[in-house]
């Protein structure tokens, strides 16, 4: 069978029709897809737009105060633990005393930690204040013990009080110093 150049051109043409529509399906659905894509970026977009990052700032805002808030009662806990351990050191150090020389202490009580300059050095100081009793030479021995004990702290007062002969009980106040090399 022989075909004509005539049938030959309208085969050629039909197949051409046939590529380009085709080819014409496959832009369509490529456009829709574009279009599909662009609604859902445009969508997207939106929601986007929606989030509030204000909102989100100032949340990050009030974490950064509590976290600094934390950290400010962190600081405070440690000088309150500081206080408190130098507080008993220096309490212990003060019965031990008063055991070695057979006092009795009745009452002691302990400042907080303050900064007080001493021969131009910045120190920290504790005070103390207490009530003790025993026999006349023993406080008088302790007293003196009491500055030769505390290498960096000194008695600045102590009233004597009578009781009877063999007992009497002095009020102590004394302060110590410390410097830590700051």
């Amino acid at each position: 069978m022989k075909i004509s150049k005539a049938s030959w051109m309208i085969l050629a043409v039909g197949a051409f029709i046939i590529i380009l529509a085709g080819m014409g399906v496959a832009r369509s659905g490529q456009t829709k897809e574009q279009d599909r894509i662009n609604e859902q970026l445009s969508v997207s977009s939106a929601r986007l737009s929606n989030l509030q990052v204000t909102s989100l700032q100032t949340q990050i805002d009030e974490l950064e105060e509590q976290l600094k808030e934390t950290q400010d009662q962190t600081v405070e806990a440690r000088d309150r633990l500081k206080q408190t351990v130098i507080s008993v050191e220096v309490a212990d150090k003060f019965y031990e005393i008063a055991d070695y020389y057979g006092v009795t202490v009745h009452d002691i009580g302990t400042t907080s930690i303050s900064q007080q300059p001493y021969a131009s050095i910045n120190c920290e100081t504790i005070s103390i204040n207490a009530d003790v009793s025993g026999e006349p030479k023993n406080i008088i021995d302790f007293i003196t013990g009491l500055n030769d004990n505390f290498t960096t702290g000194f008695v600045r007062s102590a009233q004597l009080t009578n009781s009877d002969n063999t007992t009497s009980r002095v009020n102590v106040q004394m302060i110590v110093y410390s410097n830590k090399g700051s």
